[in-house]
């Protein structure tokens, strides 16, 4: 698997504007002319609650992991597919690089506008995390880039 199509890389540091917009890094943005649509999904990475911006590729990809899972009964994988899809909100960086987060789900997930956003690329799909929530972002990344120091080679 090699880097996705649309990557989504580095930390930014950006603020939501009084409607729950926030402005995404240019080599994020979609081509001129064009908007690009996301899966805006509740979700935790490194057990820090994020808003998770999936693109279609990684959102299938998630639908396909439960598809492919032995261990599931049917009936598990929909519900679990399910509660995918109901978490989920249709969202779009528009061609100016604005992504609108719908307000409740900003607000139930420490996002307030006019406050800070931290967005973390993570290439098919990014993580927006809240002030409240940063510091402990940093602190998990840190543990894990500790492990990845000693299992990565370069060879």
């Amino acid at each position: 698997m090699g880097v996705p199509n649309h990557s989504f890389e580095g930390v930014y540091d950006f603020k939501l504007d009084a409607k729950f917009r926030v402005s995404v890094p240019a080599e994020w943005r979609p081509s001129r002319g064009e908007a690009l649509t996301l899966r805006l999904l509740r979700w935790q990475t490194y057990g820090v609650p994020v808003l998770k911006a999936l693109s279609d590729e990684a959102f299938e990809a998630m639908i396909r992991s439960i598809d492919n899972d032995p261990s599931l009964q049917a009936g598990q994988k929909g519900q679990k597919k399910g509660l995918l899809y109901s978490l989920n909100a249709p969202v779009t960086i528009n061609e100016q690089g604005k992504l609108s987060i719908p307000k409740k789900v900003a607000e139930e997930n420490g996002l307030a506008g006019g406050g800070a956003a931290h967005l973390y690329g993570r290439g098919t799909n990014f993580d927006i995390v809240s002030p409240r929530d940063h510091a402990a972002m940093n602190e998990a990344e840190a543990r894990m880039l500790t492990e990845l120091y000693d299992t990565v080679d370069f060879s």
